[in-house]
């Protein structure tokens, strides 16, 4: 097997169809006990062709063109918020699960990178909890790349285009004998950046990033094979180019920051699998290591201010390995499985407060405090640079259990069962310390009648807290399907998911400006005990929230009412969500923070249609409706009942076309075109429902021609030039917006053989 003539990789067969091997049945996953096309849930497969006419080249990409499923582009790439149906995370762990090869990346912050050879992706809506596990509530979504022993050769592309725009890409396969395959790839992108930083007239995002990976394939006997394989890259970027929002006009400003905002992240992800193949099961081990260390600098204030900045590196180590086994037994298919992990991350934020800083947040604290207590004396901070140094040490260790059963002809010939459980136990623990101290001067007469500084008189502020938890979880797994006709069936499934709790480590400057404050009221109230008290922040209240889960109701239908032609899919879903996750930022303005926001409900519609209109001629249709709102949700000032989930939005529109037709030419033998229209929106950006990105479109194409093994392709993004805003926050009392990126358009030249 080698590189097809218009480059796509050349096998036996369709890559998305099911094999039967023995009675065996090889599906979409070495878990599932239903094959791809008999899956009773929502379920969206991309081929590789699919996903290079749609310039999908990482995961981001999938936005809008998988109904209900919505990945904006804003921050960094450590930033990979990730909605489907309603539900997502933008701070906290994710609530959808990505896998590689069936390898999971347990940190989201990985979540952006480079695919490599694909060769299907998949993505499954709604919780996947019984054979998934943790943090898989929204769905999962699935890369699978080629084995070497299936498909041989090389490619090359580079791409260029505006912004600076350059794309190198290499990757090289090939059979070590008749049982290993070797396969070696690696790419460097890099753009001058989409947003002007008018503070210094640099640009504020512009990116590079350099990566490889490896995998070796060896086929020991028929029925025993291991896959090694290596994924590494490099980003360096500048990052959050948010543009201050005047709330009066709408008004977006551009990007003006002083101090350095920036993102550097190294990742590894190794994985070893092991499959055995027998008439009566198939086994399959997998085991991962996944390594992540970035660094973050942020100029908080996102203005050309002197408030605070923040310097945040972590270092992430996580390890898992499980073992599943999948059998056949006349119409009663199974799956057991275990699994185990272990995450260690590592995380040192530390906060820097400027002059103006310490007069907005520190000394407009004593200020206020003074206001309201004339007897108080007069504090004064006398810092003009105030460092809190912070370290988060976090570990969680877990195993789970499962099983999932298929009958079929349950009860009456063409009704299949599927009912499944799994058990998860996790263990978290945390380790939290920082220290800091304040400088300040006072003024009491008679006792202090000329400002003394008094910095001696106390000690410095510090933490030391240890916290742990427990967490366990049952998710069940229930689902009907009816074969109505050989090409159209109908199904209905109800499953829990859940997303786990943790604690908030990007609140850290708050926890010590609060600690700070107290110590010192304590450690003069004896002297001076009109000193009032501040309000103490509790480590063990604030830092950490409980899991987030929900119980999903869909039902749906399938068919293909013209074999080969015409395929279509209609699922609606309901889902009952309970201790939302929500981020917010702190009172002071300084710091986000996850709290739990009592129940939510999602309901909603996934409507797909492809079809095959002529020779060469394809169009797709991909719509999803989502209706997420409070059940109740109070915090304490505002009843929010009723109000929309902020930042998912309430649709997603696609609409793609594409042709291509083969000529008998000495200079062109074929010629290709495609097309896509992606809406999204309304999104509202508050739970209060008062700000909100209104519905808005952008037009992807790519027209390219090929000669043998050389294709030469002309592509763009956002062609409609569309002005739109990817994300939303509140810092300081001012509103903040990342503006989406506008039109890219690019040439590419590849050569495969």
């Amino acid at each position: 097997m080698g590189w097809a003539s218009d480059g796509r990789p050349q096998t036996d067969g369709d890559t998305i169809k099911t094999y039967d091997i023995d009675e065996i049945v090889i599906t979409s996953s070495r878990k599932e006990t239903n094959r791809t096309e008999q899956l009773p849930g929502a379920l969206t497969i991309l081929s590789p062709r699919q996903a290079d006419l749609r310039q999908i080249g990482s995961v981001k990409r999938l936005s809008a063109f998988i109904p209900n499923l919505y990945i904006p582009d804003y921050g960094s790439r450590g930033t990979s918020a990730i909605y489907i149906r309603g539900v997502g995370a933008r701070s906290s762990g994710q609530t959808v699960g990505l896998y590689v090869d069936d390898v999971p990346y347990p940190d989201k912050g990985s979540f952006d990178f480079e695919l490599p050879d694909i060769r299907r992706i998949e993505v499954l809506r709604g919780p996947q909890g019984t054979l998934y596990g943790r943090n898989a509530m929204g769905g999962i979504i699935h890369v699978h790349t080629f084995s070497p022993l299936e498909h041989q050769g090389t490619r090359v592309g580079v791409t260029y285009g505006n912004y600076g725009n350059l794309g190198l890409r290499a990757s090289h396969a090939m059979r070590l004998g008749d049982r290993t395959g070797l396969q070696v790839g690696g790419y460097y992108r890099r753009h001058t950046g989409f947003f002007e930083n008018v503070f210094d007239g640099t640009r504020a995002d512009g990116e590079q990033t350099i990566g490889g990976n490896v995998k070796v394939v060896r086929r020991f006997s028929n029925a025993f094979t291991a896959t090694l394989a290596i994924v590494g890259s490099y980003t360096n970027q500048g990052a959050f180019p948010y543009g201050l929002r005047n709330d009066s006009t709408g008004r977006i400003e551009p990007v003006n920051l002083n101090d350095p905002s920036s993102y550097r992240r190294t990742t590894t992800n190794s994985s070893l699998t092991l499959k055995y193949v027998t008439p009566q099961f198939v086994a399959t081990y997998t085991t991962g290591w996944q390594f992540l260390h970035d660094r973050m600098e942020m100029d908080q204030d996102f203005m050309p201010l002197s408030l605070f900045t923040l310097d945040q590196r972590r270092r992430h180590h996580a390890f898992n390995q499980e073992l599943s086994v999948t059998g056949t037994v006349g119409r009663y298919r199974w799956t057991v499985g275990a699994c185990g992990f272990y995450d260690h991350l590592r995380t040192n934020a530390d906060v820097t407060f400027k002059e103006e800083g310490i007069r907005a947040a520190m000394q407009k604290a004593f200020d206020g405090m003074r206001a309201k207590n004339p007897r108080m004396p007069r504090l004064r901070v006398t810092d003009n640079r105030l460092e809190l140094p912070s370290a988060f040490d976090e570990s969680s260790l877990g195993m789970a259990i499962y099983h999932q059963s298929t009958l079929d002809n349950f009860l009456l010939p063409g009704l299949s069962l599927t009912a499944g459980l799994r058990m998860d136990i996790e263990r978290r623990r945390l380790h939290y310390e920082a220290s800091g101290k304040m400088n300040l001067a006072i003024l009491m007469p008679p006792v202090y009648p000329k400002e003394t500084d008094i910095s001696a008189l106390y000690p410095a502020s510090s933490f030391d807290e240890h916290l742990s938890s427990d967490e366990w979880q049952v998710l069940p797994r229930l689902a009907l399907r009816y074969a109505w006709t050989p090409r159209t069936s109908l199904y209905a499934a109800v499953a829990k998911g859940y997303k786990t709790g943790g604690y908030n480590v990007q609140m850290s400057a708050d926890l010590m400006q609060s600690r700070m404050q107290n110590d010192i009221m304590d450690a003069f109230r004896h002297i001076v005990p009109t000193l009032p008290h501040f309000d103490k922040i509790q480590p063990k209240e604030a830092l950490a929230y409980r899991p987030e889960n929900a119980w999903c109701y869909e039902a749906g239908i399938k068919s293909e009412p013209i074999k080969n032609r015409l395929h279509t899919e209609l699922t609606v879903f309901y889902m009952d969500i309970r201790d939302l996750q929500l981020t917010h930022f702190t009172a002071s303005g300084t710091g986000r923070m996850l709290s739990n926001a009592g129940r939510a409900v999602s309901c909603g519609i996934e409507a797909s249609l492809s079809a095959r209109i002529a020779s060469g001629l394809t169009a797709d249709v991909n719509w999803g409706y989502t209706h997420a709102t409070f059940r109740n949700y109070n915090d304490g000032r505002t009843d929010y009942r009723g109000k929309f989930i902020p930042y998912a939005p309430r649709h997603t529109v696609s609409l793609g076309i594409h042709y291509e037709r083969r000529l008998h030419s000495r200079l062109i033998d074929r010629i290709f075109a495609a097309a896509q229209y992606n809406g999204v929106g309304p999104i509202h950006w508050t739970e209060a429902n008062d700000i909100r990105q209104p519905f808005y479109h952008t037009l992807d194409a790519r027209a390219g021609i090929g000669r043998g093994a050389l294709t030469c392709s002309l592509g763009g993004q956002n062609l409609t030039g569309t002005d739109y805003a990817a994300f939303y926050f509140r810092s300081f009392g001012r509103s903040f917006i990342q503006k989406g990126r506008p039109a890219q358009v690019a040439i590419r030249i590849e050569y495969a053989f």
